[in-house]
């Protein structure tokens, strides 16, 4: 598990993602969609309390620590 923290707060934290997949079709390839939809921190107790910014409705949630700063762009991990 990441030591990444908060950086206001002291606490860990991971970011949340919604992950869409659209499947190959003849004409094209097929691809993921990650869109941030929030993020995590870690309660004193171990659990974790979530603050999203939107709803996924469908695909799946990811939760991912914060990726490294590579050449000034973040890279997903």
């Amino acid at each position: 598990m990441s030591q990444q923290q908060g950086e206001r707060t002291g606490r860990r934290m991971k970011y949340l993602w919604m992950v869409e997949d659209r499947p190959a079709t003849a004409e094209r390839e097929a691809k993921s969609f990650w869109t941030k939809v929030g993020v995590a921190f870690e309660n004193r107790d171990g659990s974790w309390a979530l603050e999203l910014a939107a709803v996924p409705v469908q695909g799946r949630l990811q939760m991912r620590d914060p990726a490294p700063k590579e050449d000034g762009a973040r890279v997903l991990q």
